[in-house]
């Protein structure tokens, strides 16, 4: 152990998310130098810079968020209660074609203070003007993992000049790795049904050549998943399969018409899903079977999509309502437990971002992590702190949230971003843009 700690919590509750027969536990975490360097019922020995009495608190790992667009803040109630094909080509896409980097940037910076003052420490985002995202998320000190996934509708893709294509190869040349490994780039395909096999292998080529994970959306609607049937005589999995997509590490968004084959082919290529089960119901895609995929040995985990089709970024409305939807599916109140929820949020999606120093508390582990407010009204009173996590926390009751021990937010204050600054941006800049005033 270190000689000094940076900051030492104690007289905490402790999730710690690395031993599923003993999951809580009351001591101490220590944080030196940006890692977990203590976890234990005893007082360390050493001294600590500062200490913070945990006695009314819940410590436990940040949560990460696998799969959002968090620009898309900047539309957040912009394109309700629409149909997913009429609300992403006659909505969203014309009005994404009217931002520029500083509407995107605007709607970046609110939604990642969003995210961290709901507790997330890491997120997957798919978007466009990344580099500049890089650079924010950089001031910020976030955890993320970048790319801008391909879309190819129409003739006359140029694989030189396309600009998502352009922002992969800086993300991957400039920003992979970079400030600490908090950034990472990732290669990006926006699904089957908008581009075509030949944009496919590209990017997975670019993925398999940089070690990186390939982001997707796949099978997220009735239509998309039989369209692909009727066009190409197989799922969008099978096609993605067939074209050797999958031999790069990929994170699957969505998955709500998977098929058993395609179960069987995400097992055996270790493909990830991002399950967003708000989104999903707001657009009335349908609901993921989140059971049988765990069953057939899928690894599981949590995103928030963007704001345009949920409206918040609360990671822990995802929890609660992904163990619920899976108990009403299955008919079975014992389908997923609280254990298995928050595994998704932590654990697993720190898999699905193929990290493998996140998501528990542990010793030699990045010091991610948040406390939760266990006076909170809505959690008293507290028989099992796992079920009081998943069935009673919002996102309103984290009081710190640290990302490489470094303190984002705490006590309703953030110390890297300005948010009436954020907030001003979006409403004066980004809105106007959203709307080609």
């Amino acid at each position: 152990m270190n000689k000094e700690l940076d900051v030492l919590f104690l007289n905490g509750t402790i999730i710690t998310m690395a031993n599923e027969d003993r999951y809580a536990l009351k001591g101490c975490v220590g944080v030196a130098n940006g890692k977990i360097a203590y976890v234990g019922e005893e007082m360390p020995r050493v001294s600590a810079k500062r200490v913070i009495d945990c006695k009314n608190a819940i410590i436990m790992p940040g949560l990460i968020n696998t799969h959002s667009h968090t620009s898309m803040t900047v539309m957040r109630g912009y394109a309700d209660d629409y149909a997913l094909d009429e609300w992403l080509y006659q909505k969203v896409f014309p009005a994404e074609a009217r931002l520029d980097a500083r509407a995107v940037l605007a709607g970046f910076r609110l939604g990642a203070a969003e995210m961290i003052r709901n507790g997330v420490t890491s997120f997957s985002d798919m978007y466009c003007y990344e580099p500049d995202i890089a650079r924010a998320a950089i001031e910020i000190g976030i955890r993320v993992s970048l790319s801008n996934g391909v879309i190819a509708i129409g003739d006359g893709f140029d694989f030189e000049n396309d600009r998502s294509i352009r922002e992969t190869r800086i993300l991957m040349n400039e920003f992979n790795h970079a400030h600490n490994d908090l950034i990472r780039a990732d290669a990006s395909i926006h699904g089957e049904y908008t581009s075509l096999p030949v944009q496919w292998r590209f990017m997975r080529d670019i993925a398999l050549e940089n070690n990186a994970v390939l982001h997707i959306h796949l099978s997220e609607t009735k239509k998309e998943h039989e369209d692909c049937k009727k066009r190409r005589s197989m799922t969008p999995a099978e096609a993605l399969y067939k074209e050797g997509v999958f031999e790069a590490k990929t994170l699957a968004a969505h998955c709500v018409w998977v098929e058993e084959n395609d179960m069987d082919i995400m097992r055996e290529n270790g493909v990830s899903v991002a399950h967003c089960p708000v989104s999903n119901l707001k657009l009335a895609s349908g609901i993921a079977n989140i059971k049988k995929l765990m069953e057939s040995g899928v690894n599981v985990a949590l995103g928030t999509d963007g704001c345009c089709s949920n409206n918040t970024l609360d990671l822990f409305e995802e929890i609660k309502l992904a163990a619920l939807l899976a108990k009403g599916v299955a008919n079975d109140s014992t389908a997923v437990s609280a254990y298995d929820a928050l595994k998704m949020a932590t654990v697993n999606g720190a898999i699905a971002q193929d990290r493998a120093n996140i998501g528990q508390i542990k010793e030699g582990f990045d010091a991610d992590l948040i406390l939760i407010d266990a006076n909170a009204l809505n959690m008293n009173p507290l028989y099992d702190v796992m079920g009081a996590i998943v069935y009673g926390a919002h996102g309103s009751d984290v009081k710190l949230t640290m990302v490489q021990g470094k303190i984002l937010f705490e006590n309703g204050e953030f110390t890297t971003i300005d948010t009436e600054k954020a907030l001003y941006e979006v409403n004066t800049y980004g809105k106007k843009k959203v709307l080609g005033l």
